[in-house]
Order: C-alpha cells, then sequence, then structure tokens
C-alpha cells in the first residue's frame, strides 16, 4: 500500500504541470491562449485512448508491470517536454503523459479496491487520492522555482522522471493483491446495471472537466484579471491544491463516520456554492482566493468517493474502471477545451462561469445516481489468483 500512495504522488504530479506551465509553454511554442489548450487536450486524449486499454490487462494479472512500465513512459515524456520546443511534438508528448498516467490511475483505483473488503474502501481511496493531491500540490511550487532559476521546466522534468523511475522500480520488487474476479455475466448485461454504469461515466466526465479545467486555467485566469503581482497566479494553483488536499484529508476521516452518498452529495452542492460565488462578484480578490480553497476542499473528496460508491453498488472489474476513468478523460479534454475557446472569445470571466455550470449538472447526476442506482450484482468470488 505504501507504494501505491506513493504512486499517486508521481501521478499528481504528472498531471498536473500542465496548468502551472502553460504560460511558460505557450510562449516558448509561439501560440495563443486557445491554441494552448491544446496541451491539456493532448495529456486528455492519451488518457483516454491509454484508459479503454488498460482495465482488460489489469484483469488478466500483472498490474506492478503495467503500472511500471507507465511511470517510465511518463519520466521519459517530461523529460522531453523540458527540451522540445515544436508545439506539435510537445502536445504529442502530453499525449504521452496523459496515456502513462491513465494507465497508473486505472491501476491504482483498481489494485486498491482488489486488496480491500467489498464495500470497504472509502477511507483507503480518499488516502490514494489525497497523495494526488499533495503530488499536485507541490507541482506549481516546483514548476515556479524551475522557471525562476533556469527560465525552463529542466529542473522540474528531473524531480519527476527521478520520482517516477523510483516508483517503477518499487512497483517491479513488490508482490501485488489478488485480482478479484469479475462479475457474472448475466449480471453484468442487466439493463439497470448497464445504465448504472452509464451514470457514473457521465459523472467522472463533468466532475474531471470541472476539476480540469479549474486547475488547468485558474492560472491564466488569475493572470488575465490581473489578480496580483509576479508569483500570484503560481500562489492561486496552490491555493487550490491545498485546499483540494485538505478536502480529501478531511474525507479520510469522514469516510468512516458518514455514507459515502452524504459526502457525495454535500460536497458537490458546496463546490458549486464555491465556484458560483467568485462567478457572481466577477474576480473580486476575497471571493478568488477563499473561493478557490473552498472549491479545492470540496471538489476533492468527490472522485475516490465516487469510485468506492460504485465499487458498493456496481462491483468494479479492471474494465468497468477503465470505462470511468477514460470517462474522466472525456471531460479532462473537452471542459479545458472549452475553457480555452472561451477565453479567447468572451474574456477571463468564461472559466468561473463554465465550471459553474459543470458543477451544478454534477450535483443533479449525483442526485439521480443516489436515487436510481441499487445493489451491486453478485460475484462468482471475491478473489482470484494472479496468472
Amino acid at each position: 500500500m505504501p507504494i501505491y500512495l506513493f504512486g499517486f504522488v508521481v501521478l499528481g504530479m504528472s498531471l498536473s504541470f500542465g496548468g502551472p506551465a502553460l504560460a511558460h509553454l505557450r510562449n516558448r511554442s509561439g501560440v495563443g491562449i486557445g491554441e494552448s489548450g491544446l496541451f491539456l487536450g493532448g495529456q486528455a486524449i492519451g488518457y483516454i485512448i491509454a484508459s479503454l486499454a488498460a482495465g482488460r490487462s489489469y484483469d488478466r494479472g500483472h498490474g506492478h508491470r503495467l503500472w511500471a512500465g507507465a511511470a517510465v513512459v511518463v519520466a521519459f515524456a517530461g523529460i522531453a517536454i523540458a527540451f522540445v520546443h515544436s508545439f506539435a511534438l510537445v502536445v504529442g508528448l502530453f499525449g504521452l503523459v496523459g496515456a502513462g498516467g491513465a494507465v497508473m490511475d486505472v491501476g491504482g483505483n483498481t489494485l486498491v479496491v482488489w486488496s480491500q473488503p467489498s464495500g470497504r474502501a472509502g477511507s483507503t481511496l480518499n488516502a490514494l487520492h489525497l497523495l494526488f493531491g499533495v503530488g499536485a500540490l507541490t507541482t506549481p511550487l516546483l514548476v515556479s522555482r524551475s522557471l525562476l532559476w533556469g527560465d525552463n521546466l529542466v529542473w522540474f522534468s528531473v524531480v519527476l522522471a527521478s520520482a517516477a523511475m523510483v516508483l517503477a522500480v518499487l512497483l517491479l520488487t513488490a508482490p501485488e493483491p489478488p485480482h478479484r474476479a469479475t462479475v457474472h455475466r448475466e449480471a453484468g448485461s442487466l439493463p439497470s446495471h448497464r445504465r448504472g454504469l452509464a451514470l457514473v461515466c457521465v459523472f467522472f466526465v463533468l466532475y474531471v472537466g470541472l476539476e480540469t479545467g479549474f486547475a488547468g486555467w485558474v492560472h491564466t485566469y488569475a493572470e488575465e484579471i490581473h489578480l496580483g503581482g509576479v508569483g500570484t497566479a503560481g500562489l492561486l494553483t496552490s491555493v487550490f491544491w491545498i485546499g483540494f488536499t485538505g478536502g480529501r484529508l478531511c474525507a479520510i476521516w469522514l469516510a468512516r463516520r458518514v455514507s459515502m452518498v452524504g459526502l457525495l452529495v454535500w460536497s458537490c452542492v458546496a463546490a458549486t456554492a464555491a465556484v458560483g460565488a467568485i462567478a457572481i462578484t466577477g474576480g473580486s480578490s476575497p471571493t478568488v482566493w477563499v473561493g478557490t480553497a473552498l472549491f479545492g476542499a470540496t471538489v476533492g473528496p468527490q472522485f475516490p468517493s465516487m469510485i468506492a460508491h460504485s465499487d458498493e453498488r456496481l462491483g468494479l472489474s479492471g474494465s468497468s474502471t477503465s470505462l470511468l476513468i477514460a470517462s474522466a478523460g472525456v471531460g479532462g479534454l473537452v471542459l479545458p477545451l472549452g475553457i480555452g475557446w472561451l477565453f479567447d472569445r468572451r474574456g477571463a470571466a468564461a472559466m468561473p462561469w463554465t465550471v459553474t455550470a459543470a458543477s451544478v449538472a454534477t450535483t443533479i447526476v449525483v442526485l439521480v445516481i443516489v436515487a436510481t442506482v441499487g445493489q451491486r450484482p453478485p460475484v462468482t468470488s471475491t478473489k482470484a489468483p494472479v496468472t
């Protein structure tokens, strides 16, 4: 388990450095704000494709080998991004980062669920995703230091690549949990089961869209509204990730005391209120700072809580987890690109309003899932040996 926690620190670093580095990459490549959204878009496309392929591979076993291979890919792409200046090549390299991150994401969620008794994975998943937040929290600070010391991403890329290679070695030398047998084909093909899985996929499209859209563009948003001096935009990004990490830390404790349903619903409502306040006040400085911290804190627990709720209600194999992660990738592609497009045409105010709309939609979907998705189907056995 400690290896998985460290793995999600690396995952958080790899999937979050695009936002803080966006202005540097945009200036280096000579493209506008709208086009620079393709860096995040390329990452999301790689994430989607790899997510769909990863699930069945984890179901067949050898999960640590897959995760280690993905870490090596992230290390290579992270180093290359620091030295390649071609816009198209950097977009492609972000695609590799997304692909490696997806394999790591599917693997971490799947292996943690398999390592826990059924319906008991909530606090463990929140701990796992807390460490994702720790990695994402440190990334803006590391990127800022790298740009300050050398006006490039070399120092940050070396840190990321080193951490990824250490992770790969640790995974290849550690035993992995036995994998869970999949649900009966008859149960998995029931219309109610398919509808439930489809609704959860919609949730992840919306949720990751709003999380990635906010985290990826809040740096640019702060610059465009002239929130403060040099370094303020990076600090605001860190405030988001501090709130995000704190929210997941609190969720570890809450998951043992309240239901996943209650945690999901109230976090969605509170997140909508926080980002909505930023939109309504038109970028008022106190509201931006407080709203960003509160939005991070309330949006943070939603991903792991929905994974835990989905496993409890539907049962998750590697294949079904990969569908959820791929749906997350779709959200990470569509909304950040849409925000970039709106930035060019409507100005900075479009960002919080778009995220608010997505958060309202997420809350509605969660309420529908809670009301309609029933208990998980029966399983043939809870554990099967890895072959």
